[in-house]
């Protein structure tokens, strides 16, 4: 998701983009030869893998067009696919190694990207990690878009670099040049960006990260679906639509199915999660005619994201969507209570139990 290495340096920072920051379709200056959907479509599967929760004998059609074993799947010389049930998986997207999130993002997007898409890639990172089956793990400041001022290995800098601000009013980016030992081989090129003013976050876009962020922990509390306890579970349950050669890569889209499991609280869910700064349109013709409606925590009044109640949009009739730009977001099929899904009192129910 985040792209590149650990040990990258120097240009390689910003070149090697990641699913969630713009590889192929968001190129930044250094990376503008990097055309390859197959690259991209790559990506893709590895996130799947994760959000199939790297079960090695889970399956899917992979970007080749071949129905292919997560243990199948390359991943720098091993299986991606390498645990035998959900509870040998621990996901994330940051950890307290290397950059953070927000600061290793503001190597690799486009340097004009906007605040606000700069809050939403980070919770794109976030929604796959909550959105994925196992473990998920959260490193602490995720949701403040914690900068550390770019320091890329914070273990002995102390509280300086390594400080959260729990009343939300700044992410510390751009609070210093973080210490030579080992970050001054890269200063030429942390330095201009901790002095580009356009990408400090206001305490308005912390807000913004951490209420998104919240609405996700919502979403993953309200169904056990999201939390599958075998591998046996998940291999019954998810299927991935939209992969093979002919899939947009910039779009994950994942459908779990109740099958009276304990906790669902819905009869089935799909997710969708668009990388992409723009939208998209996508047909699921399986889908057609059934009475999906968007998650109760998107309609509540107090959602973050107002985006996808405002853009998201499912046609039953044809199985068309059109999903919003940079947004994940939930449809589900009821089986809460015993009134319609369009009943105030039994949607009540469901926004109080999430």
């Amino acid at each position: 998701m985040r792209g590149g290495r650990a040990g990258d340096g120097g240009e390689a920072l910003i070149r090697n983009q990641g699913y969630i920051n713009g590889l192929v379709y968001d190129r930044n200056a250094m990376a503008a030869g990097n055309t390859s959907l197959s690259t991209l479509m790559q990506a893709a599967d590895l996130v799947r893998v994760g959000l199939a929760g790297s079960i090695r004998d889970y399956a899917f059609t992979s970007y080749l067009d071949v129905g292919t074993k997560l243990s199948d799947i390359d991943y720098g010389g091993q299986s991606a696919g390498n645990v035998s049930q959900p509870g040998e998986v621990v996901n994330d997207v940051e950890n307290h190694d290397n950059q953070t999130l927000f600061d290793i993002n503001v190597y690799k997007v486009p340097l004009s990207t906007s605040r606000e898409d700069r809050v939403r890639v980070q919770i794109l990172g976030a929604a796959i990690t909550a959105f994925s089956q196992g473990v998920a793990y959260f490193h602490a400041g995720v949701e403040t878009l914690r900068s550390k001022s770019m320091d890329g290995n914070s273990y002995d800098s102390g509280d300086w670099f390594n400080r959260l601000d729990w009343t939300f009013g700044d992410n510390y980016f751009a609070s210093g040049v973080p210490p030579r030992g080992d970050n001054g081989s890269n200063y030429a090129l942390i330095k201009p960006l901790l002095r580009n003013a356009a990408i400090k976050q206001t305490g308005a876009d912390i807000a913004l990260a951490r209420d998104m962020f919240s609405d996700l922990l919502k979403i993953r509390a309200s169904t056990t679906l999201l939390r599958l306890r075998t591998a046996d579970d998940i291999k019954a349950r998810l299927k991935f639509y939209n992969t093979g050669s002919m899939q947009n890569p910039v779009l994950l889209v994942g459908h779990i199915d109740r099958a009276n499991y304990p906790g669902a609280g819905f009869r089935e869910l799909i997710y969708f999660v668009n990388v992409d700064k723009a939208s998209h349109e996508l047909v699921l013709s399986a889908e057609k005619g059934k009475p999906y409606a968007l998650h109760p925590v998107h309609l509540a009044s107090a959602a973050a994201d107002k985006r996808v109640a405002a853009q998201a949009r499912y046609d039953a009739s044809t199985g068309s969507l059109t999903v919003p730009a940079r947004t994940p977001w939930f449809m589900w099929s009821i089986d809460v209570c015993n009134r319609s899904r369009k009943s105030p009192k039994c949607v009540s129910r469901i926004v109080q139990w999430c």
